[in-house]
Formats: C-alpha cells, structure tokens, sequence
C-alpha cells in the first residue's frame, strides 16, 4: 500500500507495509485509522501532517512501527538520507475526534526547522501517546517530542531511550505549554550541546507546566556545568517520580531504579527497585491511566502502580501452565465476591500444598499443605490475604503442588 498528498476522506491502512512515498496531510475532520502490526515506511524525508484525526491502535505484540524505509544510513548529523520527518500536529481543531498514538515504535526521525523530532504538536491538546517506544530520533529541540503554544496532550506509559537533541530536550522540549507526563521510562537519551553554561536537560521547558508524575528519568547526558534530568519543571507539577540528582515535589526519589538489563524489555523493574509500588495515583488532571503497561501487562496490581513504563512481574504463573497437570482443579463461582470453592481430586495418597498468588507472582495466602486422602478435595477462600485483609478485585491464581506435579489456574475476584 502506498500512500501521499491530501487524504480528503477517512481511510484504513490495513497492511504489512504502507509506503510512504510524499508527504501525508490528514485533511480537517478526516480520520485515518491504522491497523496493529502495521509497518508505516517513509520512502524519503517525508511527514504526515495531521489537521484531522490519526487513530494508531497498536497492541503489546502487534505495534505499530513507524520507520524509515533505509535505517541503516541514518546519522548522528543534519543529514536528510536515511530519515522521516515525523508527525505534525498544528493548531488541529478540536472540533475533530482525539488522535490516539498506542503500542507504536518511532524510530529514524529527524527534524530540524521545527522542534520535535518525531511529534511536533503546536496549540493541540485531543492526543494521547500511549504505551509507545520512542528511540533514535534527533532534532534540534526535543528529539522525540516537542510541544508548543498551549498544547497539552496525554504522554503515558512510554519508553524513551537513545534520543538525541543537538541543543536541549531529549527527549521532551515544551515551551508555553502543559503536557501531562505519566508513568514513562526516559532513560539514556542525550543532548550533544558542547556549551556547559547552556542549561540542558533531557525534559526542557520554557514558561510551561508539564505535569510529571510516577517517571523514571534517568541516565540522561548534558554537557551543562550542573547536571539535571528538568530543566525550569516546577516541583508542585512534579510528583513521585525517580529522578536521578533529584528534584523538589511531593513524593520525588533519587535512587537507581535497578533495570532488569537483560530480556526483551532491558528496562523492566527487578523485585528490588526502588520505584515498584512508589507510584500514586494522583495523576495530572484529565490524565486517563491505560488499563495495561508497556508490554502488555496489567497496569494496577492490588491497588498499586510502580514509577515507569513497565510494572514489576515476576516470571512464574503463566496463562501457558494452566491444567498441565494430572490434577482436576476447578472453582466455583468465578468470577466471585466474596469468596470461591477451589476443588481438585486425588488419585493417590499425598501431600498436597495448595497457594494463592496475584498476577505478579506474589503469594496471597497458603490454604493448604497437608497430607490428603484419595478422591475429592475442596477449600474455600474468602478473598483475603495472609495478614487477613481484603485483597483488591482483580486476577488471582490458584496452584497446588504435590512432589513433581503441579497446576495453575486462574480466577477472578469483583467486588
């Protein structure tokens, strides 16, 4: 699929790859939709100039990747070859639906004459960038994103890594404006300004309010005389977020935040970090938090949210496990409130341990470990924790155990 110039009625792009080969207007009041998995290649230093609505509807496995169409000459320099021009948001009126970026890549974009060097949003606010990955772009200010002239659009649940900005804002520059900035990772990205008394940060602003709560932001260069990851972010906007040199505002953390460094998603939280269950929910006003995170895993745990893009899981209880087992292990009601039967039978004379865990891995409660007779066994549990506090609504696992074989499943607890 190939796609350029004015798009003057709404459009689905539904394919492996739409080229890119001119640049896009997305005309007022049209809305374009892109499919999940889609790859949207720029052929040349192009852009998609959004007046309407653009609908990216990525998901955790299936993202929307947006790239140019030759990565492998793209530079650390001014140079075009090898780039994408990004996408524009100018003035969009706000009698069109809000534009939605999710699950998406955005790599290999540069800009230069206008700051951002992916999304350059000027008096726009109906945006949401949600759960997306933003790594190796450049642009002068703000190397992924740049806000300007009373734009307040939502930036949630991303990971900004490897942005580079020649004079400041990698990767977020915003001046008279009021982004609202939740719950991302922005980590070694890097401003290659060489003057150490030009005040550079990874987030610049210029008479604006960005509203930050629950960031990691960490490991960002400058070259200015006194380190800051914000720059001019005033501390009453800026909430429980871990900030490496620190920062004043209620909740704020200066301590490494202990990234996985390995696997698919390098910046996931270990057990031990600092940042796991040290997010609040006093989100920036009109901010709607996004039920999953990054990669796909759920975003609330028992009424606790950790700092970043990536909520802490630990790898054990998965979905592929259930019933592979000689076990026959049921409840009933699921879903429940205030409490479910868990019934299995035994083929034989064992000691049987029978736990509770939530989606991170964590026991709940042991409901049993004893030694049990042939045939048909049953407990109940009456959706409380070891400490005998209610647990919050949401998934719960159920696994029993006996020498060398074990089953999982899972049950649902609505309150």
């Amino acid at each position: 699929m190939e796609v350029g110039g004015s798009i003057t009625s709404d459009e689905f792009w539904n394919a492996d790859t739409v080229k890119v080969i001119a640049d896009v207007i997305i005309d007022n009041g049209v809305t374009v939709n892109i499919a999940a998995g889609t790859k949207i290649e720029f052929q040349d230093y192009y852009k998609i100039d959004v007046k309407g609505t653009i609908l990216a509807y990525g998901d955790a496995d299936n993202r929307i990747n947006f790239i140019s169409s030759h990565p492998e000459f793209f530079m650390l320099d001014y140079n075009e070859i090898g780039a994408w021009n990004g996408l524009k948001f100018n003035a969009v009126s706000n009698q069109n639906e809000r534009s939605v970026l999710e699950y998406c890549i955005f790599e290999y974009s540069k800009s230069f004459e206008e700051k951002g060097g992916v999304l350059n949003i000027i008096n726009t606010s109906k945006l949401a960038v949600v759960n997306c990955i933003f790594r190796n772009n450049i642009a002068d200010f703000g190397s992924a994103i740049s806000c300007e002239y009373n734009s307040a659009p939502q930036i949630v649940g991303n990971l900004f890594e490897n942005n580079s900005a020649f004079i400041s804002g990698s990767p977020i520059y915003c001046s008279y404006s009021y982004p609202r900035i939740s719950n991302n990772t922005i980590v070694s990205n890097q401003v290659i300004n060489e003057e150490v008394f030009h005040e550079t940060a990874a987030i610049h602003t210029f008479i604006s309010k960005p509203q930050l709560a629950n960031n990691i932001i960490w490991n960002n260069v400058t070259n200015f005389y006194d380190p800051q990851q914000l720059m001019n972010c005033k501390s009453y906007y800026t909430t429980y977020n871990d900030i490496e040199f620190g920062h004043e505002g209620k909740g704020n953390i200066n301590s490494d935040p202990i990234f996985s460094g390995s696997g698919e998603y390098f910046y996931s939280l270990e057990a031990n970090s600092p940042c796991v269950d040290a997010g609040s929910f006093e989100f920036p006003f009109g901010t709607v938090l996004s039920e999953f995170d990054l990669a796909g895993n759920t975003r609330v745990i028992n009424d606790s949210i950790d700092m970043g893009a990536l909520e802490w899981s630990e790898v054990g209880v998965e979905d592929s496990d259930i019933f592979k087992s000689i076990f026959t292990l049921i409840n009933y009601p699921n879903p429940f409130n205030p409490s479910t039967t868990i019934s299995f039978n035994l083929a034989a004379v064992s000691n049987v341990s029978l736990a509770v865990y939530n989606v991170r891995g964590q026991k709940v409660i042991q409901l049993m470990n004893e030694l049990l007779s042939i045939g048909q066994h049953s407990v109940e549990w009456n959706g409380k924790d070891s400490t005998n506090k209610s647990v919050a609504s949401g998934i719960y696992y159920y696994k029993i155990s006996s020498g060398k074989d074990s089953a999982i499943n899972k049950m649902l607890l609505l309150k």
